[in-house]
């Protein structure tokens, strides 16, 4: 007999602990990513708002996980934000919320993915101009295609590779570890050392705003950027043995671990910088390359950092291609998508769900030029909603435990988490330099409205009909049925999923489900 919630089919335990917090490690990746992305906001406030924004955002990063450990510990679902924000409201409510936010969570994790996979092209490209400073790396369409290539790469490992991504996940993080600590230790020996000025005081403005406010803040966005992969390891959670003991801990692990590497690299970084114009003007595109070599005087500890950055992006755009493609399955099996009966089909050759593997793909390659920005409202949004929810509800429907209950500190901490939400929605749409011109121009606003468009689209075409909220056995056993709604949610579910697995014409046994992911 299928059960009443279509998403509660478990896939059987395939990452461990430390397997688990190497995925977080990479999908978060304040390394990589901040040694990508740091020279951008040079122009926009400086080292001092990259550095003190950098840790603002840990901290107000810290009470959303704090938020998703009080619902992980409680609910073990591969859905992360979107379905804590679900089961914490009202049953009336959750089919209009729970749509628009499964896909934010979903069109975040392809950004994600789309966002990891252009900085390994673009890494690869600079590993060929170290090598050769003589070939021509400037062509946009080297880059896409060397981007297509990483991508096609990714899909086939989770395709007929899935076996070997913990592995692979736990080598990327070992090499991150070991290359964070040693390039740390040779650019504090050998690196000539910037004024502790620059480092900690000097605002910087090049942006074309006569507003130093706003220039800080336009800086804090490299900050908001790198921390966006916040719930990859929720997303395992019908993956991990003991779950609901494990992954709050995973969460807190991969932040805290994640705070300490970002704010030891940023100063590294910034008392490494001694000549701004030889960085920015590098021939390979990649300025944290450019410091490495000038710091250490050495081309081959260059190359090295290089390929330490390629494993580190391309383990990261592996598990976070891992984590997409699951709350793609997810969100699809109650039929949030389009096509679901499709997506939620496992192939028979392959024994897994190849189209909701496949799907994001797709939008990822379109979406390669707007990344960043949408990304991050994408994910905020969704990540935020959780302590949106809690704050608004007062946390009437959370079950009861007796683990991870944060007392009387829980309105501060969802009142942070919404209001650092909101922040980043809003400094996202705002673009980086002034005057506005067609490559300056901040796009989000206008891939977010074709996001919106798309998500109408299949409301319309499927989602209207077959959409079913999720449903926490748990929930409809503790808290709701202390409320007197058990009957009402029961027969809500029971009857609305019947209705989905009709018209989806896909029933799935149980014993083809447990071969899902394996």
């Amino acid at each position: 007999m299928l059960s009443a919630d279509l998403g509660k089919a478990h896939a059987p335990p395939m990452f461990g602990l430390w397997s688990a917090i190497s995925l977080g490690w990479l999908t978060l990746n304040v390394f990589g990513g901040m040694s990508f992305i740091l020279f951008i906001g040079l122009t926009a406030g400086g080292m001092p708002a990259i550095l003190y924004g950098f840790i603002g955002s840990s901290a107000a990063v810290i009470c959303i996980i704090l938020t998703f450990a009080q619902c992980a510990s409680r609910f073990s679902t591969a859905g992360g934000a979107y379905h804590y924000a679900c089961f914490l409201l009202p049953p009336e409510y959750r089919r209009q919320i729970a749509y628009p936010l499964g896909w934010l969570n979903y069109l975040g994790w392809i950004l994600t993915h789309a966002g990891c996979c252009a900085i390994v092209a673009t890494l690869t490209l600079a590993l060929v101009n170290l090598c050769n400073p003589d070939t021509d790396i400037s062509g946009r369409w080297k880059l896409f295609l060397v981007y297509l290539i990483v991508d096609v790469i990714c899909w086939l490992f989770n395709l007929v590779g899935v076996k070997g991504i913990p592995a692979l996940e736990l080598f990327g993080c070992y090499a991150t570890a070991l290359g964070f600590v040693a390039y740390t230790i040779a650019l504090l020996v050998r690196a000539p050392k910037a004024d502790p000025s620059f480092v900690f005081v000097n605002v910087n403005n090049e942006t074309g705003y006569t507003s130093t406010s706003l220039v800080i803040l336009l800086g804090l966005f490299n900050s908001f950027g790198t921390l966006m992969g916040l719930d990859g390891p929720a997303h395992l959670a019908e993956e991990l043995p003991q779950a609901k003991k494990s992954l709050p801990r995973i969460m807190l692990i991969v932040i805290g671990s994640q705070f300490v590497v970002g704010v030891i690299w940023i100063i590294v970084l910034g008392f490494s910088i001694t000549d701004l114009d030889a960085i920015n003007n590098t021939t390979t595109g990649v300025p944290v390359l450019e410091v490495i070599r000038l710091g250490t005087g050495s081309d081959v500890a260059a190359i090295v950092f290089c390929l330490l950055l390629i494993i580190n992006n391309a383990t990261s755009a592996l598990g976070s291609a891992v984590t997409m493609s699951r709350q793609g399955y997810a969100f699809a099996r109650h039929g949030g998508l389009f096509w679901n009966s499709r997506l939620i089909k496992p192939s028979p050759r392959l024994a897994l769900p190849f189209w909701s593997t496949t799907l994001p793909y797709f939008f990822s390659n379109a979406a390669f030029n707007a990344i960043i920005g949408s990304q991050a409202t994408c994910m905020i949004i969704s990540f935020g909603s959780p302590a949106a929810v809690l704050l608004f509800t007062r946390g009437d429907l959370l079950p009861n435990s007796n683990r991870w209950n944060l007392g009387i500190c829980a309105t501060p901490i969802y009142l942070v988490s919404v209001g650092y939400s909101i922040l980043v929605v809003i400094v996202s749409m705002i673009p980086q330099t002034h005057p506005l011109t067609a490559v300056s121009m901040n796009y989000t606003v206008l891939v977010m409205g074709f996001f919106m468009v798309a998500m109408t689209l299949a409301w319309i075409l499927e989602g209207r009909r077959l959409f079913l909220p999720p449903a926490n056995d748990e929930s409809i056993a503790g808290k709701t049925c202390s409320q007197g709604h058990d009957h009402v949610l029961g027969s809500f579910v029971v009857r609305r999923t019947e209705e989905l697995l009709h018209k989806l014409d896909c029933i799935v046994p149980a014993h083809s489900v447990e071969e899902l992911w394996r």
